[in-house]
């Protein structure tokens, strides 16, 4: 059985053999190329032609999206058409059960897992409105519906020198449908086992109504259902090691048959006897550990894979002829999208201390360590978000001492307005008085009553409890909880979050003079833009703020924030031509030189300052082009990193005795934490290098070869620092330790009480000096540790795209087209903190300490086979994905793993495999119709029904790792339109 790397190289090596056929299929000589009109293409602010670029640029058509199979956002799309769009930053849907890729059912997108900067026809965009309550920031590309799109440009390479922050990676150019002439109708339904559909329709219609103006306007409508965990073999049932369950007290669990103590014994004041567990009637508690009770609780019945979206969105557009010669044009669009969100987690779940005088006590005595949870009422988050983009602009063109020259000037207003409803959190001031009772049901106090008194309208307030239900079981489970003892226990937190950008941009572009080979083009402009965000939540999910704060047990705690700044800045580009097809000599049949500088200036974070270069050079002819770019490149921080507010909470107790200091045998040591802004940070600064050669050989029409490295090295990128590393560090080093001022045992650093550990070893001993488990973890409870964003780390990236096209037409047979693009990762090595090494993470699946790199394997191919024949139009597709280690939690937590032999051996993770199959037909009305043609198309994507291998120790919530793998299988889709 061949491998599949083996796969793979036959897929080239057929491509070469069938060009290498149709030498000798050809009967005639191929016909000249048509002229190429110049356009500006993504990554250059000159017109020129798509073939003569000097920087790799993939395009991804309207055609190509539908032959593809997939539709449902441009995440998927690109992910799919283009393997280099890889790693955990790329993220979207499939973030279902996580809250630590928080995007509130956005999607993001990242090449080769670095910072991409997405552009709407070649403008910014607001980002999403989740990075105002902590969540990832990114520009949402499932805002604008794929029905709306022409094509997408994706540019391979650092851009800062022409689009400014966050082109490290590159850009991701959506290019809307512009000039659109007549009305286009569309639908698509697909399905796939276990409840997953998708829906969608759209309309489009343009034209020009009168002389010079013309509009485009898209309306569409989308819907897709989520995908549940229990609905895979692959991710159920899924089990866990915990106490967390309901049913449970301390180590003991209720016996499955029971869904009460009170079913088979007396409780409350008077009438329970028992004064232990042990004590009740025979099997009512069965003793156990965390192991044992984890493997009654099937996580899978709560979470999905996939969440539920839905979207309505509407797009128009115009340009304007103003002087009916081209001289002044006006343009503008409005794009407005409605998108609905629905996922949902494991029921919140909270430990109580039960009074004797409780009404459901089943002991005579107190009982502590009962954990209370409704299964019936998983955690659930709703987000609604409005994104709302309007541009208006002037382009036009003038004549200077004989040279033509273009101009163009826009503003665009974006915007992004998200509510985040998290329902079934636990109101924590009601929770010890739910369960008191004491009353009966008119109101009066009565010992061991049934009724309790609550505060209503989930407000605290200083007259008491006001609300009179029944009292709370917290014996329960789902099946026995006491209807309506939840009315005012069970609630709703309401998070909202805004996001606004405001540009203006102007270029001028033109021919400046002549060399011997050609006219040099420059372009000069500038730009100005306003960047807003801000996030509030209400009273009961402040952190800090008004008597309410923290109130929502497992909610989310925001302090209202809100800040905005400006940047402004000018740029140049231009292109000389040394040699060309008219002037050359040997070996420089064309050469070209291209650079770049752009100044922006930051009102919070400085001046940024970045060059590009580059070179496109033809030796001998067309054939063959080499090109070439060296840039710089960077990211501003965030508005949230600079400027959010800070989280004070308890941090989890595994952080110290399993990730800063295993192996001691340390308990489980919660601890005081703090985190948030720091409005001294600086942007992250990279450097690009890029080489790329593209071969279109003359003797085999039809075939286009491209090979493309690139090297990227950025430093100083923002993060947390990690209370982990702060711990390690400060007690290696003391006072010598970069993070001396961020840890503190009695208070926070800087504040009444705080006393800090100087010494190398100071911490652990003060940690481990009382000897006794209760007395580590008190103090522990008492330590306070500070971990603000800051520049740290960096990554060093090596990579190699390629691609391959082959276009054969043959007079009786149609037109055969086959086409592989892969992404081959040599390299990609991050460091988390500068006092640590560079880890590789190419080849491998981590998820969790400073391993954030999600799957990145090797390899990644796309390959596809197409035959258009009389209407016809069948597309066979494959997607490779080789094999990866999985090292779950990755850098120097795994190496502190390893020192103290904790650490489990990589899990390998399988190579993956998934064919798609595509049919299309096409009719073509007569002349005179008002239908003119339409198209149906059905498909099965991965109709081996592939699902994603197992990667159990990186992806501890599912199994494996459902954003790189699509976890829907099998998809029968059927699509249909109407061109009039």
């Amino acid at each position: 059985m061949p491998s599949k790397s083996a796969y793979v190289a036959s897929l080239l090596v057929s491509t070469a053999l069938a060009a290498a056929s149709s030498v000798h299929a050809q009967a005639q000589p191929s016909p000249a190329p048509p002229s190429v009109q110049e356009i500006v293409v993504t990554g250059s602010a000159l017109p020129t032609t798509p073939d003569a670029v000097a920087v790799p640029v993939s395009t991804v058509s309207a055609a190509s999206i539908a032959k593809g199979g997939v539709n449902s956002n441009v995440l998927e799309i690109l992910r799919k058409d283009l393997p280099s769009f890889a790693g955990r930053s790329n993220t979207g849907t499939s973030n279902a059960n996580n809250t630590n890729q928080n995007t509130a059912g956005g999607s993001q997108v990242q090449l080769r897992n670095l910072d991409t900067l997405v552009l709407i026809d070649g403008r910014r965009s607001a980002i999403d409105a989740i990075a105002g309550l902590g969540g990832k920031t990114f520009v949402d590309v499932s805002a604008i519906p794929t029905a709306a799109i022409e094509r997408v440009e994706v540019l391979a390479d650092g851009s800062s020198a022409i689009y400014g922050s966050d082109a490290v990676g590159g850009v991701v150019n959506l290019i809307l449908k512009h000039k659109f002439d007549g009305e286009e109708v569309g639908g698509r339904i697909a399905e796939a086992d276990g409840g997953y559909t998708e829906r969608s329709a759209y309309l489009i219609a343009g034209g020009e109504p009168i002389e010079g103006l013309n509009l485009t306007m898209t309306a569409s409508y989308q819907h897709t259902d989520p995908l549940r965990q229990s609905a895979r073999s692959f991710s159920s049932p899924f089990y866990i090691s915990t106490t967390s369950v309901p049913g449970v007290v301390g180590a003991n669990l209720l016996a499955a048959t029971l869904n009460s103590p009170r079913d088979n014994n007396p409780t409350g004041p008077g009438n329970a006897t028992a004064t232990s567990l042990s004590g009740l009637a025979a099997g009512t508690y069965i003793g156990s550990n965390a192991a044992g009770i984890g493997r009654t609780y099937d996580l899978s019945q709560f979470q999905f894979l996939l969440m539920r979206q839905e979207q309505g969105a509407l797009a128009t557009n115009f340009t304007a002829d103003l002087t009916k010669s081209g001289n002044v044009v006006a343009f503008g669009g409005v794009e407005y999208a409605h998108n609905e969100s629905f996922t949902q987690f494991l029921p919140r779940t909270t430990v109580l201390n039960v009074p004797a005088t409780a009404p459901y006590d089943p002991l005579s005595v107190a009982v502590s360590g009962v954990v209370f949870g409704d299964t019936l009422a998983p955690k659930q988050y709703y987000n609604t978000s409005d994104d709302v983009r309007a541009t208006i602009g002037l382009r036009g063109k003038f004549n200077v001492l004989g040279r033509d020259w273009k101009w163009e000037g826009a503003f665009v207003h974006s915007e992004d307005d998200l509510t985040q409803l998290q329902k079934n959190v636990l109101f924590k001031p009601n929770l010890a008085l739910a369960v008191a009772g004491g009353y009966d049901a008119s109101g009066n106090p009565v010992l061991g009553g049934k009724y309790s008194k609550v505060y209503g309208n989930y407000t605290v307030t200083s007259a008491g409890p006001t609300v009179l239900q029944p009292a709370l079981d917290p014996f329960a489970r789902a099946g026995d909880i006491i209807p309506g003892s939840l009315a005012n226990v069970l609630g709703t937190e309401t998070l909202t979050a805004a996001s606004q950008l405001d540009s203006f941009d102007f270029k001028v572009t033109g021919d400046v003079f002549t060399l011997p080979a050609g006219d040099i083009g420059l372009a000069v402009g500038g730009a100005w833009r306003r960047e807003a965000l801000s996030a509030h939540t209400d009273p009961n999910g402040t952190n800090t703020l008004g008597s309410g704060a923290q109130s929502w047990v497992g909610g989310q705690f925001n302090d209202p924030f809100s800040h905005s700044r400006t940047i402004g800045a000018a740029f140049a580009e231009a292109r000389a031509p040394i040699t060309s097809p008219h002037w050359n000599f040997t070996g420089f049949h064309a050469f070209d030189l291209i650079g770049a500088l752009r100044f922006e200036h930051y009102s919070d974070a400085g001046d940024s300052v970045v060059p590009k270069i580059g070179f496109r050079w033809e030796p001998v002819d067309s054939q063959v082009t080499f090109r070439g770019t060296y840039s710089k490149s960077y990211t501003a921080p965030s508005l949230y990193a600079e400027y959010g507010p800070t989280d004070t909470r308890i941090a989890g107790g595994a952080i110290i005795p399993t990730q800063a200091f295993p192996g001691l045998g340390l308990p489980q040591m919660p601890f005081q934490a703090e985190d948030g802004n720091n409005p001294h940070l600086q942007p992250a600064k990279a450097d690009s290098y890029f080489l790329g050669v593209v071969i279109k050989p003359n003797f085999i029409h039809g075939l286009k070869i491209s090979i493309d490295y690139s090297a990227v090295d950025e430093k100083g990128i923002a993060g947390g620092i990690g209370f982990a590393n702060i711990l390690q560090d400060v007690n290696t080093k003391g006072s010598g330790s970069q993070f001396y001022n961020n840890i503190a045992q009695g208070n926070f650093v800087g504040t009444s009480g705080a006393s800090q550990f100087a010494a190398p070893g100071a911490l652990l001993t003060y940690l481990r000096a009382d000897g006794t488990a209760a007395g580590q973890i008190a103090a522990a409870n008492n330590l306070f540790i500070i971990d603000r964003f800051t520049n740290l780390g960096g990554v060093r990236e090596r990579s190699f795209n390629i691609n391959v096209d082959y276009v054969r037409e043959t007079e009786n047979y149609g037109v055969f087209t086959f086409d592989t693009t892969g992404a081959i990762f040599t390299s990609y090595k991050f460091q988390a903190l500068p006092i640590q090494p560079f880890y590789e993470y190419a080849g491998t699946a981590t998820n969790g300490g400073t391993g954030v790199q999600g799957t990145l394997p090797k390899y990644h191919f796309y390959s596809s086979i197409d035959w258009n024949f009389r209407g016809w139009d069948v597309t066979l597709g494959n997607t490779y994905v080789s094999s990866v280690q999985d090292l779950g939690v990755g850098g120097q937590t795994r190496a502190n793993l390893i020192a103290a032999g904790t650490a489990k051996p990589p899990y390998p993770v399988k190579d993956y495999t998934a064919w798609d199959i595509r049919a299309q037909k096409l009719f073509e009305m007569e002349s005179g119709k008002i239908l003119k043609k339409w198209t149906i198309a059905a498909g099965i994507n991965n109709f081996t029904n592939a699902m994603p291998p197992l990667s159990p120790l990186a992806f501890t919530d599912n199994n494996a790792d459902v954003a790189s793998y699509s976890p829907i299988g099998r998809l029968f889709y059927l699509q249909a339109t109407a061109k009039f």
